[in-house]
Parts: structure tokens; sequence; C-alpha cells
């Protein structure tokens, strides 16, 4: 299918947001530093960790479906390359945020980090769980991922008064729930789920070749459920949500079923009118996307790289000076990626490099299985 700039801009705002995100919690002095970050999460905090899960869950779905199309067109490839390829690539993602994490538990000397829902982790697991998901109807998928956050719900409730004991139960909420702050599994991957479910849809329009007819169905199919589903979610989840905007509370907000609800409801509404602005080609802003499309491009990557961040202004700035060093930090990384693409490329994409070693190792065990 032709590549949709849309889903390029959005996965380049939610690596905007992690990015300056994680710089507002490292760099302001402890005075500043709850109000500004209590303000951001309130403002923006449904474009970071959960607008990348969501994202991943649609181009996953889009991937899988043109590797089905591979598939069928082509007798050398198989079905079980797909499935193997699929699972390496999940895998090697799993373990990249396990070492991530230890790297996170020796800086603040707290082995209990090594297993921690940092993005990293929770993309790989998200990609585990989905896998045997993918071949079923969008209306299950759907269905699974309401279930799931409602067991999310009675879970966090009976096992939050074990938190830190060393016992049945404590080990379970350590694995579920550790830190409560971060992107708990239980929590994200209905976002991956239900980005599977948008995937499915946003592939189908793509098949259509008249143009009118795609437009009238990302409209029937897409825009308007999107904004009557979504607009659901928010008005239901906002008005639960109101009293702890701006508080200490959102700052472990990530298990509120009513931010779960609201943070969706954005989700499904941004990205329809996304593609329906893509596919209507209203206008194209070649240079904003450009801005975003490196940040989408090298997403893994500049995720691992901006952690150096930390190092630099660590609470040390204030409110009149922040922003200044922030716009400074994001523009020295749009101008590092874009030399980076020009002079470089893939090579330095660590989601390209992912898929290589994947669809390697694939090889590898498929030249072993055929040899045996």
């Amino acid at each position: 299918m032709k590549r949709l700039k849309s889903l390029d801009t959005f996965r380049g705002l939610a690596m905007l947001y992690m990015i300056v995100g994680h710089m507002i919690t490292w760099w302001p002095v402890p005075e500043i530093k709850l109000i500004l970050m209590s303000s951001y999460i309130s403002i923006l905090s449904t474009l970071g960790a959960v607008g990348f899960t969501f994202i991943s869950g649609i181009s996953t779905m889009i991937s899988y479906r043109n590797r089905l199309i591979k598939v069928d067109k082509n007798e050398n490839y198989r079905f079980t390359q797909v499935k193997y390829e699929y699972l390496f690539r999940a895998v090697f993602i799993v373990i990249l945020g396990l070492i991530y994490n230890i790297f996170v538990a020796i800086l603040y000397m707290d082995p209990s980090e090594i297993w921690g829902w940092f993005i990293l982790l929770t993309l790989g697991v998200c990609l585990l769980m989905s896998w045997p998901l993918l071949k079923r109807s969008k209306i299950f998928r759907i269905l699974v991922g309401v279930l799931i956050w409602i067991i999310n719900q009675i879970l966090l409730i009976v096992l939050i008064p074990y938190k830190g004991q060393f016992n049945l139960f404590g080990i379970l909420y350590h694995i579920l729930y550790n830190p409560i702050d971060q992107n708990i599994i239980l929590s994200f991957f209905t976002f991956f789920l239900i980005g599977t479910v948008i995937g499915d849809v946003i592939y189908d329009i793509s098949l259509i070749d008249n143009d009118l007819e795609k437009r009238k169905t990302v409209k029937s199919k897409l825009l308007i459920p999107s904004l009557l589903i979504g607009t659901i979610l928010i008005v239901v989840g906002f008005n639960f949500l109101l009293p702890l905007l701006f508080t200490e509370a959102m700052l472990s907000i990530k298990s509120n079923i009513w931010w779960l609800m609201y943070s969706l409801g954005i989700e499904v509404i941004l990205i329809s009118v996304f593609i329906t602005i893509d596919i209507y080609e209203f206008f194209k802003p070649e240079k904003s996307y450009k801005f975003l499309y490196y940040f989408s491009y090298y997403s893994l990557t500049v995720f691992l790289l901006q952690n150096i961040n930390y190092f630099f202004f660590y609470q040390s700035l204030h409110f009149y000076n922040i922003w200044f060093f922030i716009l400074i930090m994001v523009i020295i990384y749009y101008l590092f990626l874009r030399f980076s693409y020009n002079k470089w490329g893939p090579k330095l994409s660590l989601k390209i490099q992912i898929g290589r070693l994947a669809a390697g190792a694939t090889k590898w065990v498929m030249n072993k299985s055929n040899y045996k």
C-alpha cells in the first residue's frame, strides 16, 4: 500500500512528546518540577507513550497484511516466514527493553527497575501478545481489549495492598504494575490492540483504487465512526478525570480507567482526522511533515539517544529558561536526524536494523529446518 504521511506524522508527534516530557522530568529544579510535570501530562499525555503504542499497533497490522499479500503472490515466501520474522522482531525488542531497564536500574541503583514497564519492554510484549489475535475479527479484538481493561482494574484493586511484599501477590503486582506511573502492560496492550483494528480499516481503504470511492469509504468507515465513538470516550473519561487534572495524581494516571478511555478517544479521533486529511489531500505540509518524519523514521534510535539529556541540566533549570533549552535541544535533534538520514539513511535506524536482524534469524532457522 502507498505510504501514508499521516502515520509518520502521528508517530513523530508521539516521539517528540516523549523527548520533551523526559526533559521536563529531568531538568527543572525540584520546586517547579511537580507543577511542570502535572501540567504537561494533563494537557498532552495522550500523545506520548500512548500514541506511540497505538500507532505501533496500526503499523503492525499494516505490515502484517502486506506480508500476507506477499505470501499469496510469492510461492517462495511462506506464512511460517511471516510468523518467525514477527516473533523474532518482538523478542529482540523485549531483549532491547530489558537491556535498557538494566541501565535504568544501575542509574537509580534500584534492581527492581530491571523489570519495569518502560516503553520498549511494553512494545515488545504487546507484539508477542497480539500475534495470536491478528487473524481474529476486528470485533473480537475490540472485545478482548475492553475485557483486558476490566481485568486490569480488578487486579489492581486486589494486588495493590501487596506492593513491595515478597509473596505471590507481591511478585504478581511487580510483574504487572512496576512502576505504576509507567506504561503498564494491561493498560497499554488495549491501545496496541485497538491500533491493529484501525490498521485493518486503513489497509482495506488503501486497497480501493478509485479516489472518489476511497474518500467516501474513509469518511463512512473511519472518520464518522471514530468521531462518534471517540467523542463518547472523551466526554465520559474527561467528566471523571477533571478533578485530577493539574494535580500530583496525574503523575501516576496510567492505571486510571477514565484516563485510559479519554486517551483512547483522543487517539482514535486524531488518527482518523490525520488519515482523512491524507486521503483527501487537503494540503501537503511537506516541510512540517519532514520535520516529524525524521523523528518517526528513527523513533527507536532517538528514544535511546535522548536519554543522554538526563545528564545535561539535571534539576537546574527554572521557568524562565527551561523552555529555551528544550527548544534548542529539539532543534539539535532535528538537525542531527536530518543529517543522519541524508548521510546514512537506514543504517542508523534501530527499527530497520531490528527488522533485518529478525529476517536474518528467520532465514537461519528455516534453513536449519529445511536441512533437517
